[in-house]
């Protein structure tokens, strides 16, 4: 494949020459071929070495690309996606017939059309028919409180996520915006929506942003961020709609399902989903797909095993005491490995049950192969801190479940933290699919369509772009080496920095965007790092500002920044915010920004001088006397966070008021020294500067060739590599982009891809292996290895959403259940134990007779003993008096069903259940038992079925008349006993949920063994785990039942039972 003779026209431009071309038709075959420029066959592979310019000049190469061209024209025409996109145009060419009617409405007017909306819908219309009037609405509103009105295509996008389908938007096309549409629309029902990001800062972002085009047409608008009480959260999530992050909403979801009364509940229950749009969609129910959301509780005792595990794993030799297989993180302990950990840990069994080694050992060994510093984790605060792989944030709150992670804790000599038990969990996949209609957005998600069709039955479409994409997507580079690329990186930096276009490297790695950066200062190149360090994390959003300035160099973890476009030129509202606070904060505060806490300042180097006009520059003065005033009549210099927090909310509120009025405001407060709105005053006009600083700039950078993207390393996927690529070229921008790989790449390594052909290629062609190699050879078998790794990896989503499904319907029994405990009146609450106490009682009988059989083969006795047993004390006396054969004797006389009262049913010669069941509610309930134990088929086919229907009524109503007869004359009103009631079902709930959840974990790793003998795992695992949640909820009923008779047999004894 040749090179492209050009990174963009018409600027100057990055080329190898070329040194050796070798065309083989086939892998093995190598036949040189004389020197040339011009393209090769498709089969071709070069080598290159030096950088040089040159011109622009009519090649085949501008044929072939013409070709490719047309050949992808005809591909849209044919394809079934083309053809949604332009039945949707039907849609926007009605939007754009209401846009001059809405366009003359009064503010007032704009904003009465939503109530306009909800009366059309209370009145029988369907949100289809004002969804084009409602999106005219939106546009209009947007372009008014925004300045950004909604393009056709965006139009398209919100009726994609309007469909319940997921929007596939290059970079830079504005899927912020287009959610609006969506969102409002949907909001209009008052169901509640839910716009999901994938962080806090792009949820606290949208809300603002976004929430000033909801808020103009007169909805709430809620936001859930980290570290809110309960009482925010339900304030929030009751607004029309909700921004939140993906994690926020799945463990408030979790605690929702853990909390004991209803008060504290904070979702909309009992219908806390209605619809969801997803923002990076294929990051959050892909990439995140495979990790579970865990609430844990402490549980082990066995911290101290942790470090000593550790030592004994730096003993063990890879290779010889154990293998290690990168595919799946796993490690297998050889003969000798084990004789050796025996040895040091003085124990006759690493996997003796009274004193277990194994776990301990193989997790450090674990710590010590796959869990490495600065790539999966950093140490801050003493404290080993997950890094994010997909966002390249750390997470202070998430830790490795398993053991895991306090075997990190352990090798790096931490403070072990307590073992946990899992007291809820859900994965993603569960999560989103509570929701009737779902909907998403993302710049790729295309190559993972098949996916998202058979997990969530969700299609996927391609919004067209507003303006072409004329990104120049380079050829990959192969190296032998890991120095060689590293190198080549360095000079391809260089290149582009002498030319002054902007360079975004993306590493995978903490540890490998430092190491890019000692590299870069070897040569005194100016750049700025971003990655999960708090010292750089805490500027992102200035970084990225930055990212698209000339001469900027970037160094950036893969998706950190994600969700910010690169704009070229500069984010010119970033750039002035930066001003400002260069400007004012000496003046606000003596204290001393903390690095670590507040970010290192950007480098500036290379980069040219934002000009201040003479206004900016005196309102800048005048604000600048006016802090040092307000500081100083303060008596005391501010905290530097607090000095910067009042710069933000004082340009948030220029974005929501206009100079004309800050102006009028001064004016009126003048006397009061009115900082905030100074602040605001002298913002808006550094902002103009600032966009004409910009603009300038942009155009300089464009003229160059725009922003160039280096890859580093190709990933298990090629969408997240489709995701740094998309940093460049947004809305029709110039750029580029190049991926650099090595033979030596952990990915190679995983995978066991063969490189050694490869690099006997490259010792064929030249003595120096640094060179790189690239074409249509080289590319197709990196794709085909990337492909691999999305089939591996699919494999394990899908076999985990296979296994998780059965744990889903699962969780949802329980939690619905749970809930309308909760929710449910006091009624309700009755309702439960009612059909608790009669299950309890059907388990006793079922368990000592057989319906086929004779009574006087049934064993009575048993029978008798259990029911006593549980009844306990609250049976009356005249209980005590039956005995087996007056039992027996009373079941051999027939018995007319016709003839018999239902609520005073009594076998001859036996005791009368207490009269409790007065009052048309209780004569009802226990009507509705008694069709319930006739209606049973496990008992139809026996001949004495009749009889054992009877005997199970009979001792149902004693045991329930009986505990009604105590309850009443216990001398508590029903406000109490029915909370006590609450109380035990839903902890006796929670603790049995909780065990079985530990239960179906063990039997998910434990079925697999089972494949060895030619069982399928997951039928065993739907066996087993049916057969577990049967004898969990059996269990958790009897255990009610055994709780309550107990606590109203001696209330006062009993009081702590309930306090735990």
């Amino acid at each position: 494949m040749a090179f492209a003779h050009s990174l963009l026209h018409p600027t100057p431009h990055l080329h190898y020459s070329p040194t050796f071309t070798f065309t083989f038709p086939k892998l093995i075959t190598l036949t040189p071929t004389k020197l040339s420029s011009s393209s090769s066959s498709s089969s071709s592979i070069r080598c290159r070495s030096s950088l040089t310019t040159t011109n622009p000049t009519i090649t085949p190469t501008s044929i072939k690309d013409n070709f490719v061209r047309l050949r992808k024209n005809w591909s849209d025409f044919t394809s079934l996606n083309h053809w949604v996109v332009r039945d949707y145009y039907r849609l926007v060419e009605s939007v754009n017939s209401f846009e001059p009617q809405i366009g003359r409405l009064s503010d007032d007017e704009l904003t009465a059309k939503t109530e306009e909306f909800r009366v059309r819908l209370r009145r029988g219309e369907t949100v289809a028919h004002i969804q084009a009037e409602a999106f005219a609405v939106v546009r209009e509103a947007a372009r008014r409180k925004l300045g950004m009105r909604h393009f056709d295509v965006q139009i398209i996008g919100g009726a994609v996520l309007h469909d319940g389908s997921i929007a596939e938007m290059k970079t830079g096309e504005g899927k912020t915006l287009v959610s609006t549409l969506a969102a409002y629309l949907n909001a209009l029902t008052g169901d509640g929506v839910h716009v999901v990001t994938v962080n806090d800062y792009l949820a606290q972002r949208d809300a603002e942003w976004m929430g000033r085009v909801h808020r103009f047409l007169g909805l709430s608008v809620g936001l859930i961020q980290r570290g809110m009480s309960a009482e925010e959260r339900k304030s929030n999530y009751h607004c029309d709609i909700t921004y939140t992050n993906n994690s926020e909403l799945g463990f408030d979801y979790l605690r929702d399902n853990l909390a004991e009364k209803s008060g504290k509940l904070v979702m909309r229950w009992p219908k806390p989903f209605h619809f969801a749009i997803v923002d990076e969609v294929d990051s959050v129910l892909i990439d995140e797909g495979r990790n579970p959301l865990l609430i844990s509780g402490e549980a082990s005792k066995d911290a101290a095993r942790y470090p000593v595990a550790a030592k004994v794993a730096e003993l063990l030799v890879q290779g010889f005491h154990y293998s290690v297989e990168l595919k799946d993180n796993s490690v297998e302990l050889t003969d000798e490995g084990i004789a050796l950990a025996e040895l040091a840990l003085e124990t006759d069994d690493l996997w003796d049950e009274n004193d277990p080694w194994a776990r301990f050992v193989m997790n450090a060994l674990k710590a010590k192969e796959f869990y490495r510093r600065d790539v999966q984790y950093i140490v801050k605060n003493g404290k080993a801190l997950i890094i994010n792989e997909l966002t390249g944030r750390f997470e202070e709150k998430r830790r490795w479940s398993e053991g895991i992670h306090q075997a990190v804790e352990a090798k790096e000599g931490l403070k072990i933290q307590a073992d946990s038990v899992v007291v809820a969990q859900i994965t993603y996949q569960s999560l989103f699919k509570l929701y009737p209609k779902l909907s998403g957005m993302t710049g790729t998600a295309k190559t993972e369509e098949k996916e998202f069709l058979k997990m969530f039955q969700t299609p996927v479409i391609e919004i067209p772009t507003n303006l072409a994409n004329i990104r120049n997507d380079l050829p990959i580079q192969a190296f032998a080496t890991v120095r060689g690329k590293w190198d080549n990186v360095r000079e391809e930096v260089k290149y582009m920095f002498k030319q002054g276009r902007p360079v975004l490297v993306g590493t995978t790695s903490v540890e490998n965007s430092e190491k890019l950066s000692d590299l870069l200062k070897e040569w005194n190149i100016p750049h700025n790092v971003l990655n999960a360090r708090p010292k750089y994390a805490a500027r992102e959003a200035e970084i990225v500002a930055q990212a698209g300035r000339k001469f900027a160099i970037t160094i950036s973890t893969n998706m950190a920044g994600r969700g910010t476009d690169i704009i070229l030129g500069g984010n010119p509202k970033i750039l002035a915010k930066e001003v400002m606070e260069d400007s004012l904060l000496s003046f606000l505060t003596r204290e001393a920004p903390n690095f670590e806490i507040d970010g290192e300042p950007l480098s500036q180097k290379g980069l040219s001088k934002i000009k201040i006009g003479p206004t900016s520059l005196a309102l800048l003065a005048k604000t600048a006397l006016m802090a040092k005033y307000v500081s100083k009549s303060e008596g005391h210099s501010w905290a530097y966070y607090k000095a910067k927090s009042l710069i933000s909310d004082s340009i948030e509120t220029s974005h929501t008021t206009d100079m004309q009025e800050l102006e009028k405001l001064l004016e009126r407060e003048s006397e009061m020294y009115p900082l905030g709105p100074t602040i605001a005053l002298a913002y808006l006009s550094v902002l103009k500067d600032c966009e004409a600083h910009c603009f300038n700039e942009g155009f300089e950078v464009k003229k160059l060739g725009g922003l160039h993207v280096i890859g580093t390393s190709l990933h298990e996927s090629r969408r997240i590599d489709n995701q740094l690529r998309g940093r460049a070229g947004r809305q029709g921008d110039p750029g580029s982009t190049r991926f650099m790989v090595s033979l030596q790449d952990e990915m190679f390594q995983k995978f066991n891809f063969d490189t050694e052909w490869a690099v006997k290629l490259i010792s064929r062609i030249t003595n120096d292996e640094d060179i790189p190699i690239e074409g249509d050879t080289i590319v197709n078998q990196l794709l085909g290895l990337q492909i691999n790794a999305e089939k591996y990896f699919f494999g394990i989503r899908k076999s985990l959403v296979e296994f998780d499904e059965v744990l889903e319907v699962q969780r949802k029994h329980v939690y619905d259940l749970r809930q309308s405990i909760l929710a449910g009146d006091s009624e309700g609450c009755s309702q439960h134990i009612f059909q608790y106490m009669q299950a309890v009682v059907d388990e006793i009988v079922f368990g000592n007779i057989d319906t086929v059989k004779h009574p006087n083969s049934w064993t009575l006795d048993i029978l008798l003993s259990e029911y006593i047993g549980i009844a306990g004390k609250i049976l009356p006396d005249s209980f005590g008096e039956i005995t087996k054969e007056s039992l027996l004797v009373s079941l051999e006389q027939p018995c007319d069903l016709s003839s018999i009262e239902i609520d005073k049913l009594r076998f001859p010669n036996l005791p009368i259940p207490p009269n409790a069941f007065r009052g048309i509610r209780k004569k009802n309930s226990s009507l509705k038992r008694w069709l319930v134990i006739c209606a049973d088929d496990s008992t139809k086919n026996g001949r004495y079925h009749g009889t054992s229907n009877l005997l199970r009524k009979y001792l149902g109503d004693f045991l329930i008349a009986s505990y009604l007869e105590v309850t009443e004359k216990s001398g508590y009103d029903d406000a109490y006993i029915k909370e006590i009631e609450k109380a035990v079902l839903v902890k006796t709930l929670d603790c049995f949920w909780r065990d079985h959840l530990v239960n179906m974990n063990r039997l998910s790793s434990a079925v697999n063994v089972r494949s060895f003998g030619h069982r399928n795992p997951l039928e065993e695992y739907k066996i087993d785990g049916c057969r577990f949640f049967i004898s969990m909820l059996s269990a958790s009923r009897r255990l009610t039942v055994e709780s309550l008779l107990q606590y109203w047999s001696s209330p006062i004894e009993s009081e702590d039972l309930f306090e735990s």
